[in-house]
């Protein structure tokens, strides 16, 4: 059983056909269809049942457990790959979220100062979901990051640094000025202003939106916090929002959703268990790992 063979098995398993296979890997029919024989040769099981060239490919129950353990099996050799090959790296590559960036990145880097290893930061801000796949799919090293539930697997070190509510905020001229608590069902006739799909506060919106039964009407889907924040002020809509984004706008008027109807964002460090830092690295990883805001 070679690397090869179970990445050609994997593949296949999630492509269902041979030719799509064969053309991803750039390599001939006949040569995935010999990796799945020697492995199925090994286990002295089939893998793999198809009952003509044009019928779906099914697996027999060692085929399933094979393709779940050699995933995690091919995703810790590229790992092992990655650290060896980098093994005298100087770098710590960190991926942000906007809101972790936004309240973290002076703090990790005055740390960092601190300990006279600035040069280690290599850093990059996106969307939380990126970050986490990122990190899952090693091309970074760290993720810091919000989400709606804290994430609790075994196969990360998990660092928790903060939960903040999702509110709704106004402008100081809005109807709603006076107002401090609101059922999702009031914000059914309301224009929003929001970030894109993908970003947190979005889904966190259209939560709140299943919630009090209405589709969010979009007034503006704004690329940056401080744009969407802008537009609020201006009175182009309300948003929702992440409280702990605040602390540094003013003129802005903060409602909060009823008990109940409240929803949460979790600020969180992750790094695999299988990411193992150089010598280079082993000061940064540590301030990670015990990072204070």
């Amino acid at each position: 059983m070679n690397e090869k063979d179970l990445l050609y098995f994997c593949k296949l398993v999630e492509t269902g056909n041979y030719t799509l296979t064969a053309n991803t890997f750039d390599v001939t029919q006949p040569t995935i269809s010999m990796a799945i024989k020697r492995l199925a040769d090994k286990f002295a099981d089939p893998l793999i049942l198809q009952k003509n060239r044009k019928s779906k490919i099914t697996l027999t129950d060692a085929g399933e457990l094979l393709y779940r353990k050699a995933k995690i099996l091919l995703q810790d050799m590229a790992s092992i790959n990655y650290d060896v090959m980098h093994a005298s790296d100087k770098k710590i590559r960190l991926a942000f979220s906007g809101e972790a960036g936004s309240l973290y990145i002076a703090d990790i880097i005055q740390q960092f100062y601190q300990a006279g290893i600035t040069d280690l930061i290599e850093s990059k801000i996106e969307r939380s979901a990126d970050a986490f796949a990122d990190l899952t799919n090693g091309n970074v090293d760290v993720a810091i990051y919000s989400w709606m539930v804290p994430i609790n697997d075994p196969e990360y070190f998990i660092h928790n640094l903060q939960k903040t509510e999702l509110v709704v905020i106004t402008s100081n001229t809005d109807k709603w000025h006076n107002i401090h608590e609101i059922s999702a069902a009031n914000l059914r006739e309301c224009k929003f202003v929001a970030r894109t799909r993908g970003y947190l506060t979005r889904e966190c919106l259209e939560q709140e939106a299943k919630l009090g039964d209405f589709i969010p009407q979009i007034s503006y889907t704004a690329t940056t916090m401080k744009l969407l924040i802008d537009l609020v002020k201006r009175n182009v809509g309300i948003a929702l929002v992440m409280e702990s984004s605040l602390k540094d706008f003013s003129d802005i008027h903060v409602i909060h959703l009823k008990p109940g109807q409240r929803l949460w964002a979790y600020m969180q460090i992750a790094m695999r268990k299988t990411f193992i830092p150089n010598k280079y690295q082993q000061k940064g990883i540590e301030i990670l790992r015990n990072f204070k805001p």
